[in-house]
């Protein structure tokens, strides 16, 4: 809750895409330019919690809007 509105986020079980991927979860997670040291901090925090080690794969992917 402290890093919104600044962050949105998406979360998709692979159940709602059409066919199968090799994914169990998919999470997305929007911010605008400026908010980006926020997404940042949010993430270190995120990735030191023990749940975290429930993830076998994690691929930071960024786009952007022109």
């Amino acid at each position: 809750m402290r890093y919104l509105p600044a962050v949105a986020r998406r979360l998709l079980h692979c159940r709602d895409f059409a066919t199968q991927e090799p994914f169990d979860f998919l999470g997305f997670l929007d911010f605008a330019p400026e908010s980006e040291a926020a997404f940042d901090e949010m993430l270190g925090q995120l990735r030191a919690t023990p749940e975290w080690t429930f993830i076998d794969r994690d691929i930071d992917i960024r786009l952007s809007r022109d």
